[in-house]
């Protein structure tokens, strides 16, 4: 029998093992590997029985979202863009894994730093930042992630022999291009499209792939493909590669979740049965528009109201993207505001010009919050919230746009049919100074009519004079049954109390008339 001081240190070390399988299988897709693989374990050693039955595992309900982020920095805590940004959901209501992935070009708020492309929120704040970011661009509520870096990706595929992907004959330059710019080259270049094997180096350059083909939305769609057919070939992986794998894998791994939590994951999705992805792409083709933007290089200009209600509808309600579902007048509106700010950026700058990302100098700016005390020569920091009462919603969001102010509509009930549809009152107050970026709540108003009031017990002139105020008008009829010399004259009923009219709609009151026989 093993001393107990030899049973703990064994105990801690699959600990360490069960917690890096978990890890690895959450970032490529295969979650039930990591449970097979843990099972493994606790069925071949008896000194971690107190852990070992299938009872130690409990299924998580519902639906858990979790943000994996792939970067090219070579150590974690190095602040670099994320290259890749996709929510894994475990949906244990319909026994379903997801996959969404954001471009990492999309154009955002970014919580304290303003306007800027979603990736760069990696290098201002870190995975807390991304989805914070994630949260007030799309209402998508995100609070775990697991980080990996592309060395540690590389590597994964290399343990598992490389992979079988369908390359095209415009992706071959992007590839070789790739692999050329690694410190260290170890893979020949590609020659010839079609079916082939790919070792770790060659499949990260085919991810990375993106200035071909349709873009940025074609480069999401290689990044589930790679995720897709590594999970696939996972499952044929012999479990004798699995402690290699995930050792060599731990460096280029960062996450913020328990690692119990990640085994009762796993253990939920063994019990899904076959292993299958659904998966979207945000923003969707239809709901962004992609350019030169200002002085912010090339970006993808969205819709993020409707972007956001695709992405929890896929999530949340099981329900597919359709084109067919979306609101084109008001994707339309926005690119206009955002045309319209373009339009005056070139007037007073030129052209905007591309921005390369591996700009160094660039890195700096966008890795750096800007100071308190310093404003940007060109730009001033502060803006005047402008003067928009009165105004129709959409217009009064195009002045806000053109002072880069982000709209917070509301809308409030409202009596008078003119009021209706344009804008009550502002937040901050108009001629508030506020830094560019900021978000300005206007209350629109909600036409609801008129609510007719209690009279009862009013004089008949007085009921009059009040439903004239509100711009009702008045039928009078008078009843002698229950009056008196003392409720002469005052009114009995009034029909439809608390209801909302149009305005000048007939009221009918009953007035108690006193007859003395």
């Amino acid at each position: 029998m093993k001393p107990e001081k030899d049973k703990k240190k064994m105990s801690k070390k699959t600990k360490i093992i069960i917690t890096i399988s978990i890890i690895l299988a959450l970032l490529v897709g295969s979650v039930v590997f990591g449970y097979f693989y843990v099972r493994s374990k606790i069925y071949s050693n008896s000194d971690i029985s107190d852990i070992t039955t299938e009872d130690s595992f409990e299924e998580v309900p519902g639906i858990t979202n979790i943000l994996l982020i792939g970067t090219d920095a070579r150590d974690l805590n190095e602040r670099a863009r994320s290259d890749s940004i996709i929510i894994a959901t475990i949906d244990n209501n319909t026994k379903k894994l997801k996959l969404s992935s954001i471009m990492r070009d999309t154009f955002v708020d970014i919580p304290g730093y303003g306007e800027q492309k979603i990736n760069a929120a990696l290098a201002l704040g870190g995975p807390e930042l991304l989805m914070k970011t994630i949260k007030e661009n799309f209402n998508f509520t995100l609070d775990k992630y697991v980080m990996v870096n592309f060395w540690g990706f590389e590597d994964i595929i290399d343990g598992i022999g490389g992979i079988e992907v369908d390359v095209k004959d415009y992706e071959i330059p992007e590839i070789n291009k790739f692999i050329g710019e690694v410190r260290d080259v170890k893979s020949p270049p590609l020659t010839t499209p079609g079916l082939q094997h790919l070792d770790g180096q060659q499949a990260l350059a085919y991810a990375r792939i993106r200035k071909v083909g349709n873009g940025s939305y074609e480069r999401t769609e290689r990044q589930r493909r790679v995720l897709d057919i590594v999970a696939e070939k996972m499952m044929d992986v012999s479990v004798v590669k699995y402690p290699g794998l995930l050792y060599d894998l731990l460096p280029s791994v960062k996450t913020n979740i328990e690692p119990l939590t990640l085994l009762n994951y796993a253990y939920t999705v063994s019990k899904f049965g076959e292993l299958k992805f659904e998966q979207l792409q945000i923003p969707a083709t239809e709901l962004s528009q992609g350019g030169l933007y200002r002085n912010k290089g090339w970006v993808l200009l969205t819709d993020k109201e409707q972007n956001g209600k695709i992405l929890n509808d896929f999530i949340y309600n099981d329900k597919p993207y359709s084109s067919e579902d979306i609101d084109k007048d008001h994707f339309n509106s926005i690119m206009a505001n955002y045309n319209a700010l373009n339009n005056e950026y070139k007037q007073q700058h030129g052209e905007p010009t591309h921005i390369e990302e591996n700009d160094d100098e660039l890195d700096k700016i966008e890795q750096e919050k800007p100071s308190n005390n310093t404003t940007d020569p060109e730009v001033p920091k502060l803006v005047k919230v402008p003067s928009v009462v009165g105004l129709s919603k959409d217009t009064a969001i195009s002045e806000l746009n053109k002072k880069e102010l982000k709209a917070n509509v509301k809308e409030i009930d409202v009596t008078d049919e003119n009021q209706s549809g344009k804008v009550i009152s502002i937040s901050p107050g108009v001629g508030s100074e506020v830094e560019r970026g900021s978000e300005v709540t206007i209350n629109i108003g909600k036409y609801v009519g008129v609510e007719i009031p209690n009279l009862v017990g009013e004089s008949e002139s007085n009921a009059r004079e009040k439903l004239r105020a509100l711009k009702l008008n008045c039928f009078v009829e008078y009843v002698t049954d229950g009056a008196t010399e003392a409720n002469n004259g005052m009114v009995k009923t009034v029909f439809g109390v608390g209801t909302h009219v149009k305005e000048w709609t007939e009221v009918k009151i009953l007035v108690y008339k006193y007859v003395n026989e």
